[in-house]
């Protein structure tokens, strides 16, 4: 018994090793094959996801266990917010709109609202004070933890993304059947008017860090990506960010970005200027949804079952060796991302065992950082470099093999 459970924990270990050390993404284990729609941690330890079939997931320990909750339903469930560590809502097809005092060890429904709506969105600003969106036309706002709601109107057919900075300004993003057209629209009164700012084809997610500095996702006929400045009065696409449909995007500061799209995550460091695709990524289900705790710690939910964890922010750190295989030849990638700021990251390959070093030096052909500088075993290999002590500018970084130049590449540092 004691040699197969040492053996059991000796073969994950390794398999999420592997995983880690390939992308900077670790696959956790649901424990269900249905797609997970919506997640949220309220801090590094304990959060939620919900899915398809009713399905709800808590894990207290960073997602190393996800432990199935009751929801007493078999409909599926769209969104979820967790205002606080004991209180929380979750909204989903067929009116369901679920609500728990005590961390979810309890759900309970809340019949005040039409059966007949698929819920998309739920937002509260803290236990009481909550808005609540889905098709049928309907927006619904209440200021008592969802007792009592009153129903907003608005012009369009359906809500898809609902995100408020207090009681009274917030967006919306809502759709035209008909029209075939999304738009984000502003309020300054709860809802009492709105202002429309933007409309594109397709347009799924909102996210803002205050009153000014926002994002909104989707796909349209051009960008999918669009970045305000001034709270929405001012939208401008990302026009050089090729990244397809994206379905959810999340801001820790105003540089440091995550994306999820079809079977991908994106990072960005500057603000959503570029963003970076993690090549590595074994996981290739759609992606639905996107948390992070801080700079470093996130989670992604999406199709059968998927949670995937980080505690690097996404990428590989150190000198992590990412692949068994043996490489043919010795090699030099480009730094991700580039331009980057502060931090970027440099892969390389060494086809045997030998002398390395990985120096940076300035235009002047000055060194001003040594990476790597050992003996090394064939292998792949990557480090990062924090530029945060070093000015803006072109930067040229080499790989030395057995004391002779092999190659040089440029990255630019912005700040």
């Amino acid at each position: 018994m004691i040699s197969k459970f040492l053996l059991s924990v000796s073969f994950y270990f390794i398999l999420f090793t592997n995983i880690y050390s390939q992308s900077g993404w670790i696959n956790q284990i649901s424990g269900v094959t249905t797609n997970l729609n919506s997640v949220k941690f309220v801090n590094s330890q304990t959060g939620w996801c919900v899915g398809n079939s009713g399905k709800i997931l808590k894990t207290t320990n960073g997602g190393l266990y996800w432990n199935p909750q009751s929801s007493g339903f078999h409909y599926n469930l769209r969104a979820l917010n967790f205002p606080s560590i004991d209180t929380g809502y979750i909204a989903g097809d067929s009116g369901i709109f679920l609500k728990t005092l005590n961390g979810g060890d309890n759900w309970f429904r809340l019949n005040s609202v039409m059966s007949k709506i698929n819920f998309s969105s739920v937002f509260f600003l803290n236990n009481n004070e909550g808005y609540l969106g889905g098709n049928y036309s309907k927006l619904f706002r209440t200021t008592n933890g969802g007792v009592d709601w009153d129903s907003i109107d608005y012009e369009g057919d359906f809500i898809k993304s609902i995100f408020f900075i207090n009681i009274n300004k917030g967006w919306i993003i809502n759709g035209y059947y008909v029209l075939g057209t999304e738009q984000v629209k502003k309020t300054f009164d709860g809802g009492l008017n709105w202002i429309v700012q933007y409309g594109t084809n397709t347009l799924n997610k909102l996210f803002f860090l205050d009153s000014l500095v926002g994002w909104t996702v989707g796909l349209g006929s051009g960008p999918s990506i669009f970045k305000t400045k001034s709270g929405g009065n001012i939208w401008s696409p990302c026009l050089l960010c090729n990244v397809g449909e994206v379905s959810s995007v999340f801001f820790t500061d105003d540089n440091k970005g995550w994306l999820t799209s079809y079977g991908s995550i994106r990072s960005t460091s500057n603000g959503g200027s570029n963003w970076i695709n993690y090549q590595n990524l074994q996981n290739t289900q759609m992606k639905h949804d996107i948390v992070f705790t801080d700079s470093l710690t996130g989670w992604v939910v999406g199709d059968s079952g998927t949670i995937l964890k980080t505690t690097t922010g996404g990428i590989l750190t150190d000198f992590t060796n990412f692949s068994s295989e043996i490489p043919e030849d010795f090699s030099l990638s480009q730094n991700y991302p580039n331009p980057f700021n502060p931090k970027t990251i440099i892969n390389y390959q060494c086809a045997i065992y030998n002398d390395v070093s990985l120096k940076v030096f300035d235009v002047l052909g000055n060194e001003v950082a040594e990476l790597v500088n050992e003996k090394q075993n064939a292998g792949s290999y990557s480090v990062e470099f924090d530029g945060s002590g070093f000015a803006s500018g072109i930067y040229f970084y080499s790989l030395y093999i057995d004391g002779s130049l092999f190659e040089t590449k440029r990255m630019v540092l912005l700040k």
